[in-house]
């Protein structure tokens, strides 16, 4: 094979791993169908790496090293390392290290055999002295990725090794796949006649309902359309699984939700449905809104939100999605649009993506590719989940192909009216642990963040990292940039469904308890339920609850509890607790009864996860419950103080990851962590009225994650929290921070090899926290970074947006070459550090700079793939980015003209920079300049533009050529611009022209070749809410504060 054609490349040590684990791993890689590059030593050819190998690292989308003892004695493999190290910083190539039977700290700082193989590699004098600093960089840099350690695998077990690698390198090759391919396969059509019957052009209330059959689409459907709305509206509100959430939290509860979103403010919280009708009707009855309510099964809901149909403003645009079509004709609905499956061909090129990479299967597949997609009967959902579960299995040819027999052949049998027989044979695939992980996502954990759910699973003895990979693998679940578990409703029915089979649809023999209703009626048979391992019980109508311990006492098995007394006055939750104090003394009788014994301090000795929120504060008897399992607390939105006496009792929870006291509203001091050692998570947002941490969370060793955003009255840190070795995230967005404490003359014993800057001065140093990855100080009064942030040499994350007392940056970042994003946006920088090209790893930097006169923009490293610099100032000169061929997003908008900011009459008129046309990745260009006269003929030479946006370029007369590949063209406030060919433009479908003088565009002929577009010649507030909202989200921008001008100026 050709360099181009690989995926993998695999850097190893001959000798050390050659015919053992890289031949194993090379082996299964390649049965599995990756186009995997395995270098030879015994086959090179003198000292430099060769045409071949080069194109090899290159073209592979993955790059894996095997640190292995005499890795770096090689220097050849040195030197292809630095060059993996090149390509993730030019073209975003991953990097999967592999640490075979040597420590990573050894790699990374070059010590034990790593640093002496290095000397001898200097006193050797063959290669010279940058070389070296290059490899030095390339182990550093590498060493400090995620990867695999072998010591850390269980029994050291190289064959399970292999199979999470291999799963790992499947699941990120189909992922960019997925991304590159943009896979909604045939909605466009359907987007388009939703969009006709909502008729953006009429001022009435217009409500449509998506119906269809589970997984055929409907939700993909309807948030493509609420997208693209959004733009035309300031008040948008999307509610997912309405029938879920009323049904888990009640309709008050989706209620308030909707009230919120529409209000954009809090708001004091509705008690009951009637209660929330007349909010709704009250508030929004002349505001213009549009809502999307998703997977609604019962009139009630629809009364409940949406109340009558005329109490929203005129033009307001509802959509509902929902699997029974009599729900909208019991409420009124009159534009229905029922998603009906996908034809052959888009069902085929759906299926051939998730499992082939590819819009078609090869030609040995066709027959049983689209025997399959026939069984399917165009649902997207079992289409992807059977193309996935069958990626998943590649495991050689022989063995694939007796694969796709087998499935097939299920598949055959299965219900061909039902989809969970399909997706049940994916669930059989699973082992033990992933089938348990999914069932507790299904069940428990859909939309809860990834990284809290870990820690229960991991200590329960699962494998929660390998299994949700397969789990995305095989198309099970998603995870979001957030973190965020996601499952399809289907698969959440189904997981339920086997949950309720495996009990036989007993209560008291079920292992999970999600439903309040099906959690209380347990309780109160007071039947000892030895298999139920979560429960779910949110309090209501206090008549309810005449149960004590007693129903607690019989879960043994016990590992998540989730508890809500939102609705509970004090005065019940005291009653219920006296009753269950009372019981717990009188222990003998209830055990006699229920034939289970418990001793002092048992109660639920398995549970690892207590959520209780709205815990009373007054509340101390925590003392019967076990806490000697317990991993993750979560006392949210509870009315502790920082001297509640429980917190003695919460101090035996010896092995705590996690504490979750966000938006405990009475919490002004943070309790003595003295207790807590093990805590690795500890989440304080919107604690609006803490103003001091205790000292104590310097004894917090393992501490990786501090969330203290919005904390308002916060003003200070503690110094003991630069003494934090382990902390990765630190987030203070939103307090009164207005400068980083005095962590000066704290002696970092633990990475004593870290520069401090020389110009650090006394009470100005970070001489800590070298593990921290992200540093968030968005929306702070902080004036100025320490100069030493250098010594912040793994920070890859800086936000500093809407930091508007901060002037400048220090010198010293150029020392974060980890850094991969800066953001400085509606920050007010005069100047930018003439060093700004040291940082190497930077990839995404958001620049708005402010109405002053300022110098240069000095030269941006090559790195950057995403560019946002937008200027309300008056440069010296224009900056050349030229250098930034990586560049994929740039958005380049200059608001003043230079007449207005030299007090000129006319306009200076300049020609569009040359060097636009350098850019070649260029996929998203946003350019608003008021000089610009053209758009230069390089602009026409892009080959990957996708969109490209013009605004506010009042001296814009002509655009001599735009790139065919454009699919969407944006224009607003270009006065001069009379005439535009987009003839050529075969892969148009969207177009947006405000404010202009173009008059040759045919309404009729757009309506026919275009999936959205609109042209006005008017310009206004909401035309300009509507370009700003294109353009923000294009680049993944807050709305700047100078908005209004740039918009709306004259």
């Amino acid at each position: 094979m050709e360099g181009s054609d690989y995926e993998v490349f695999l850097s190893f040590r001959g000798p050390d791993t050659r015919t053992g684990f890289t031949d194993h791993l090379y082996t299964r890689l390649t049965d599995a169908g990756v186009r995997t590059y395995r270098d030879d030593e015994d086959l090179r050819v003198g000292e430099e790496i060769g045409p071949d190998l080069l194109g090899a690292i290159e073209q592979s989308k993955i790059s894996i090293p095997i640190f292995s003892k005499s890795y770096a004695s090689s220097k050849w493999c040195l030197k292809e390392l630095a060059q993996m190290v090149e390509c993730r910083k030019r073209k975003g190539q991953v990097i999967m290290p592999i640490f075979y039977y040597v420590e990573p700290s050894e790699v990374r700082n070059q010590t034990g055999g790593y640093g002496a193989a290095l000397l001898e590699h200097e006193n050797e004098k063959r290669v010279d002295d940058k070389s070296i600093r290059k490899w030095r960089a390339a182990l550093n840099e590498v060493g400090r990725l995620k990867g695999w350690d072998i010591e850390n695998v269980a029994n050291r077990h190289e064959g399970q090794l292999v199979k999470e690698v291999v799963t790992k390198v499947l699941s990120e090759l189909k992922k960019a796949y997925l991304v590159v391919s943009d896979f909604l396969v045939g909605v466009d059509d359907y987007v388009k006649e939703v969009e006709g019957m909502l008729g953006t052009n009429t001022d009435d209330v217009k409500i449509v309902g998506i119906h269809g059959r589970g997984g055929i689409g409907k939700t993909t459907l309807a948030k493509v359309v609420y997208n693209k709305l959004s733009r035309d509206f300031a008040d948008c509100c999307f509610l997912a699984d309405v029938r879920e959430t009323s049904h888990s939290k009640g309709i008050v509860f989706v209620q308030n939700q909707l009230i919120l979103n529409l209000s954009k403010k809090a708001h004091p919280g509705i008690n009951s449905k009637d209660e929330g009708i007349m909010a709704i009707e009250e508030r929004f009855s002349s505001k213009k809104v549009l809502i999307l309510l998703d997977d609604v099964d019962e009139n009630d809901q629809l009364i409940a939100l949406l109340g009558r149909r005329s109490c929203f403003g005129l033009g307001s645009r509802i959509l509902i999605t929902t699997r029974k079509v009599n729900v909208l004709r019991e409420f009124g609905v009159k534009l229905t649009y029922l998603v009906g499956g996908l034809d052959p061909k888009r069902s085929l090129q759906l299926f051939s993506m998730h499992v082939f990479r590819s819009d078609h299967p090869p030609i040995e597949k066709m027959e049983q590719s689209r025997d399959i997609v026939k069984i399917a009967e165009g649902l997207p959902l079992a289409l992807e989940v059977m193309g996935s579960t069958l990626y998943k299995c590649r495991q050689g040819k022989e063995m694939w192909d007796k694969m796709w027999d087998e499935y097939l052949v299920k598949w055959k049998k299965g219900d061909i009216e039902g989809i969970k027989s399909k997706l049940m044979i994916s669930y059989e695939e699973l082992d033990s642990d992933q089938r348990q992980i999914f069932l507790d996502i299904a069940c428990l954990f859909h939309e809860y963040d990834k990284n809290t759910v870990i820690y229960m699973w991991r200590d329960c003895g699962l494998c929660p990292i390998q299994s949700l990979e397969v789990l995305q693998l095989m198309s099970l679940i998603k995870i979001g940039e957030d973190n965020k578990l996601w499952m399809h409703d289907q698969l959440k029915d189904l997981g339920r469904e086997i949950v309720s089979q495996e009990s036989g649809g007993e209560l008291d023999k079920q292992s999970r308890l999600w439903n309040d209703n099906d959690a209380l009626e347990m309780l109160l048979g007071k039947k000892r339920n030895a298999k139920l391992e979560a429960l779910c019980l949110r309090f209501k109508d206090w008549s309810q609850y005449r149960f004590t311990l007693e129903g607690f006492a019989a879960l043994p098995k016990l590992r998540f509890l989730q508890v809500d007394t939102k609705y509970f006055s004090y005065e019940r939750v005291a009653r219920f607790f006296f009753q269950a104090t009372l019981l717990w003394h009188n222990m003998p009788f209830i055990t006699s009864r229920t034939d289970f014994s418990l001793s002092q301090n048992q109660l639920l000795p398995n549970l690892r996860w207590l959520s209780w929120r709205n815990f009373p504060w007054w509340i101390h008897k925590l003392s019967k419950f076990s806490l000697s399992s317990l991993v993750i607390l979560d006392f949210s939105r509870s009315e502790l103080t920082h001297d509640w006496d429980g917190w003695r009792h919460i101090k035996r929870a010896k092995k705590l990851k996690v504490l979750n006291l966000s938006r405990c509203r009475h919490l002004s001091k943070t309790p003595n962590f003295s207790g807590l050692l093990t805590l690795e998570r500890l989440i304080l947002e919107g604690c609006f009225e803490l103003a001091e941490i205790d000292s104590s969370i310097g004894q917090l060793k393992h501490l990786e994650y501090l969330n203290l955003n919005m904390c308002l009255r916060l003003d200070h840190l503690p110094k003991e929290l630069g003494t934090l070795p382990a902390l990765t995230e630190l987030l203070l967005d939103g307090t009164s921070i207005k400068r980083l404490p005095d962590w000066w003359g704290i002696e970092n014993m633990e990475s004593p090899h870290v520069h401090i800057s020389l110009s650090s001065k006394g009470g100005d140093s970070l001489n800590c926290l070298t593990s921290l990855l992200k540093l968030s100080l968005n929306y702070t009064c902080i004036t100025h970074l320490p100069d030493s942030i250098g010594a912040l040499t793994n920070l890859e994350s800086l936000l500093l947006r809407k930091c508007f007392y901060m002037f400048g940056l220090p010198s010293s970042i150029k020392e974060l070459r980890s850094l991969t994003e800066l953001d400085l946006s509606d920050s007010r920088l005069t100047k930018l550090p003439d060093s700004m090209e040291s940082l190497v790893n930077l990839k995404a930097l958001k620049l708005v700079l402010p109405r002053f006169c300022i110098s240069p923009l000095p030269r941006l490293p090559e790195s950057l793939t995403s560019l946002a610099i937008m200027f309300d100032a008056l440069l010296i000169s224009h900056p050349d980015l030229s250098n930034l061929i990586n560049l994929k997003l740039l958005l380049f908008i200059f608001i003043w003209p230079t007449s207005k900011l030299l007090g000129r009459r006319e306009l200076v008129r300049v020609p569009m920079s040359q060097w636009i046309g350098k850019l070649s990745k260029l996929e998203v260009l946003t350019l608003g300049h008021p000089d610009i006269t053209n758009l230069s003929l390089e602009l026409g030479a892009l080959p990957y533009l996708k969109t490209l946006q013009l605004f506010n370029c009042c001296a814009l007369e002509r655009i001599s050529q735009i790139p065919s590949t454009v699919t969407k063209l944006h224009i607003g406030r270009c006065p001069l611009l009379t005439t535009l060919d987009i003839s050529y433009l075969k892969n148009l479908s969207e177009l947006y022209v405000f404010s202009s003088s173009i008059g040759d565009l045919s309404e009729r002929a757009l309506s026919e070749d275009l999936l959205e577009w609109k042209i006005s010649k008017d310009w206004g507030y909401n035309l300009a809410k509507t370009f700003g909202k294109m353009m923000w989200e294009q680049h993944g921008l807050e709305e700047p504060k100078s908005f209004q001008d740039f918009f709306l100026n004259r």
